[in-house]
């Protein structure tokens, strides 16, 4: 019987890989007191020059890599020790709060950022604070075999749960009047229909046959 030699031929093509290595850059957003996006830098705001006479944070654009999301605000002179300053504002798209000025209108690579007017993403706005703050923790005390213990129940709004409470009573008062008014319609009734009873039986006659027994 003959041999079948079978024979396989493995064919590559190569070709050079250029690999690119570029340095990550880290960006931070920056959003209003209100929760609008304020602005997007390569950096902390810590990190940057602090500008003593008001404690704004200074941006330099050739320094920095940086984009704000601001429309434009008033233009206001200050009277400083040094003499007069102009500023020309940048204020937030949603709530017009001051969020950065400048001291030329046309030299746009050095910005000033507000002090304490804006927050760093994952941060909470003051709003949002005064909202966590209203959160408590409700506990309801169990008794089981003689011994005492506590069970976390739910995270409440003390206004809302003020609020609940007020209704709450509110309506309980409301069906308590309710039931008041029932009652005194139903001893006023019984009361009537007592009172036509007596009448009735005393002014009825006696009926029957009147024998004589002499």
């Amino acid at each position: 019987m003959p041999k079948v030699i079978s024979r396989s031929i493995v064919c590559s093509d190569t070709k050079d890989k250029e690999e690119y290595n570029a340095d990550d850059v880290a960006l931070f957003v920056y959003y209003c007191l209100c929760g609008q996006m304020a602005m997007i830098l390569d950096c902390t705001l810590d990190k940057l020059p602090l500008r003593k006479v008001d404690d704004a944070r200074v941006i330099d654009a050739n320094k920095h890599a940086c984009k704000f999301n601001s429309v434009e605000g008033d233009v206001v002179f200050l009277k400083r020790t040094g003499g007069i300053e102009r500023q020309f504002r940048q204020k937030c798209k949603k709530c017009n709060l001051w969020l950065f000025y400048r001291s030329s209108k046309k030299d746009q690579n050095i910005t000033f950022v507000v002090d304490g007017a804006t927050v760093q993403s994952g941060q909470k706005t003051p709003v949002e604070k005064a909202k966590s703050s209203n959160k408590v923790m409700m506990t309801k005390r169990t008794k089981e075999f003689g011994k005492f213990g506590s069970v976390t129940v739910s995270t409440i709004d003390e206004e809302e749960e003020e609020i609940e409470q007020h209704e709450v009573a509110s309506s309980y008062s409301h069906n308590a009047k309710i039931i008041e008014k029932q009652l005194e319609r139903k001893t006023t009734a019984q009361k009537r229909a007592h009172d036509q009873e007596s009448k009735d039986e005393f002014g009825k006659k006696p009926r029957g046959t009147l024998l004589d027994k002499t």
